[in-house]
């Protein structure tokens, strides 16, 4: 009997070693099978983003050997801001040209049902030109032509954007950012942005406005227009000690960022924009700065740090023009 029990044990026991070894290369084999299935996913996605990369590459150049525009540009030679118009100069360069053709284009506003048409005029060479009166308040779409006996054929293989809207009043003011510095005596805050020179009197920055908000609503509005001055690229590293240096009370806040700039020896009037290496930029860089210290402004808000943290900040710039931006 005890024998019996002992085969039984031992049968048991080898029972439960094959359902454990079974079970572990089964799982073996399914994490192997998870493993494949994984980078195989994988494999198809890299295959599906290169077709994508080749039919799209292949497509750009298809494109570009029917485009028969090599360049389009265009300089505004008269604006007149109170009515929101402009004559614009247009420019086209072209790859080829039919003898004895025409070339023309049509030009169409968001919305516009019948474009604006003219005929371009001879420059020299494979330019031509003419000059159109549009309004600053579109974009528009060009379509270049070319008109001979044979009927016409258009010469862009995609339109082409003339963004006078954008150019003129959306992307005057770029890379706008606010920041703020809270401290147990002070808040901070600063405003940044880069301004378009536009190269058109008229358009240029006239008021900066800080509005302070509370509970949603404003506050109080300063203006800070004196303090809005260009700086260099170099200006920057300068200013982050400014902001330290008043953030931590090493200077007082009487202290401006232009004699702070002079006591470190630099001169914040040297200004040379640069987009890259040799070439200017039409962007200058500005930056705002205020602080409102707990002890003396606005007493009667009894302010504290958990109490500056309901308040925020709004920049509005306003130019010459009329046109206003909010940040």
């Amino acid at each position: 009997m005890d024998r019996s029990k002992a085969i039984v044990t031992l049968l048991v026991v080898n029972l439960l070693a094959v359902l454990y070894i079974g079970y572990k290369q089964n799982g073996e084999i399914r994490s192997q099978s998870s493993q494949t299935d994984s980078q195989l996913h994988i494999l198809q996605q890299q295959v599906q983003m290169l077709e994508s990369q080749i039919v799209n590459g292949i497509s750009r150049e298809l494109t570009a050997q029917a485009d028969k525009v090599e360049r389009l540009d265009y300089e505004l030679t008269e604006a007149d801001l109170a009515q929101k118009k402009a004559k614009v100069g247009l420019q086209v360069a072209l790859k080829e040209v039919s003898p004895s053709a025409v070339i023309a284009v049509s030009v169409r506003r968001d919305g516009q049902v019948k474009p604006l048409e003219a005929v371009l005029e001879p420059q020299g060479g494979m330019q031509y030109g003419t000059e159109l009166e549009l309004s600053l308040e579109h974009n528009y779409e060009l379509t270049v032509w070319e008109r001979s006996g044979n009927g016409q054929k258009q010469l862009n293989a995609e339109t082409r954007r003339l963004p006078l809207m954008d150019d003129m009043y959306r992307n005057r003011v770029s890379k706008a950012s606010t920041g703020t510095g809270l401290s147990n005596d002070r808040l901070n805050a600063d405003f940044s942005f880069l301004l378009k020179d536009l190269g058109i009197p008229g358009t240029g920055l006239e008021q900066a406005l800080l509005r302070i908000r509370k509970g949603g609503e404003v506050y109080d509005e300063i203006d800070v227009t004196a303090q809005a001055t260009p700086r260099s690229g170099l200006y920057g590293e300068i200013e982050d000690h400014y902001k330290v240096a008043r953030a931590s009370g090493q200077i007082d806040n009487s202290v401006t960022l232009e004699q702070f700039a002079r006591d470190k020896g630099f001169n914040p009037d040297r200004y040379v924009p640069t987009a890259t290496a040799g070439e200017p930029s039409p962007y200058a860089q500005y930056s705002l700065l205020y602080t409102i210290e707990f002890a003396k402004d606005y007493p009667e808000l009894k302010l504290n740090r958990d109490l500056a943290e309901q308040i925020s900040f709004e920049w509005v710039l306003r130019f010459e023009d009329g046109y206003e931006h909010l940040n």
